[in-house]
């Protein structure tokens, strides 16, 4: 899977992601000629930041930044002051991460400034010592690319190892599960929400560098809906429908661990390891004493929905590689009984349809129609983490955008 220019073209959808506001940014007490950052932003509808993550990074996170401009002459290991100029699709393959190697930055407590250790200065004119001397010129116009990463500790690995080797970053990310990790109950508060942002071609003048995070993995809860119909008892009685009784839903398989892009803008290259899997079972509901999805008089249907906070993240995967995992064995197991019925754990198999996409949060409807469940994958349109429309063709563009 490719990217060209400055877009990402990732699975299916499209998700736009705002520019953040520049009145708020680096350390108040970091002056000009210093690389400042911006508060990074994460375009989140309401209802979606109960249990993920907030419109802002929150106080006291931390982000790594690797930062690109000058290349290597071709051979060496020598900078190339020329090099300066060039966009990132033309100079990637020799540039290593000089600017920037795995900094972290960290947002104040109330997530207003991003501050780091050591501050940087852009480049100017002149003999430059960290860079063994290289004699600059037409620094104004260089142009430096950075690349970040979310949250700064653990689940990310990053290729090149140093900042003198040259080449564009590859970043993979882990989920935090063994091979077999299963049962497992506590996903809501120890799988994070790890997110990615480029930002292309950044001239010095700008001052601030602005990141638009954008999320990796897919959000997936669960309701259940009761369209029972008259004759569904074991008596066979009655003049409309039947409650419905839950015990628990579960979602099992074998899901993908990790997921890695290749970020050489003009071929960036999404990769699933289809050998780094774990298997799990995910409890996404569960009650001993049974909870009761009401049939409604009015000819209207009971439902129950999952808190929020009960949406599991997942790598999405795709149809080459699978859904959600290599073996596309994902099943919702549902504990259930309807009426007077026999109590029932039945597997529901994932819709051949549905193909997920990161950044979005999807409601998987269990609905009782005609005797059986019917799952259908709904997805939450105004609670997409990202909105918007792509733009394409830019070569200054810092909005990351994905398909």
């Amino acid at each position: 899977m490719k990217i060209f220019g400055n877009c990402f073209f990732i699975w299916v959808g499209m998700l736009f992601l705002a520019g953040c506001s520049k009145e708020k940014g680096s350390e108040p007490a970091l002056g000009d000629g210093y690389i400042h950052f911006g508060v990074p932003a994460v375009t989140v509808e309401t209802r979606a930041t109960e249990g993920f993550i907030e419109e802002k990074l929150p106080g006291g996170a931390s982000f790594g930044v690797l930062g690109y401009c000058l290349a290597y002459n071709p051979g060496t290991t020598t900078y190339n002051a020329n090099s300066g100029t060039s966009l990132w699709r033309i100079k990637s393959e020799l540039c290593p991460p000089s600017v920037f190697y795995r900094q972290k930055v960290t947002m104040d407590v109330n997530g207003d400034y991003a501050t780091y250790d050591n501050p940087k200065r852009w480049y100017t004119d002149g003999a430059n010592a960290e860079l063994g001397n290289v004699e600059l010129s037409n620094t104004d116009e260089y142009q430096y690319t950075f690349f970040a990463y979310y949250p700064f500790e653990g689940g990310f690995t990053v290729v090149p190892e140093d900042a003198r080797t040259a080449g564009a970053p590859v970043i993979t990310y882990s989920m935090p599960y063994d091979g077999n990790a299963g049962e497992v109950r506590d996903f809501d508060t120890w799988t994070p929400d790890p997110m990615l942002a480029v930002t292309y071609n950044v001239q010095r003048d700008r001052r601030m560098v602005d990141f638009n995070f954008f999320h990796i993995t897919t959000g997936l809860g669960f309701q259940v809906n009761n369209y029972s119909q008259v004759g569904e008892t074991v008596e066979d009685e009655g003049d409309g429908g039947v409650d419905l009784v839950i015990y628990s839903i579960k979602l099992t398989g074998t899901f993908f661990r990790s997921v890695t892009a290749d970020m050489a803008e003009t071929a960036v290259e999404i990769s699933y390891d289809q050998g780094d899997t774990y298997m799990a079972t995910y409890v996404l509901y569960e009650n001993e004493a049974g909870t009761v999805v009401p049939w409604q008089q009015d000819g209207s249907e009971g439902s129950i929905s999952l808190e929020p906070e009960k949406y599991v993240r997942l790598l999405s995967g795709d149809e080459k590689n699978g859904i959600f995992g290599p073996n596309n064995d994902i099943q919702v197991l549902v504990d259930y009984q309807l009426g007077g019925n026999e109590r029932k754990v039945v597997p529901i198999d994932r819709p051949a349809s549905f193909v997920p996409s990161p950044g979005t949060r999807y409601t998987a409807q269990l609905n009782w129609v005609n005797n059986a469940f019917v799952l259908i994958m709904q997805p939450d349109n105004g609670d997409m983490w990202e909105d918007g429309e792509a733009v394409d063709g830019n070569e200054g563009n810092d909005d990351v955008i994905f398909e």
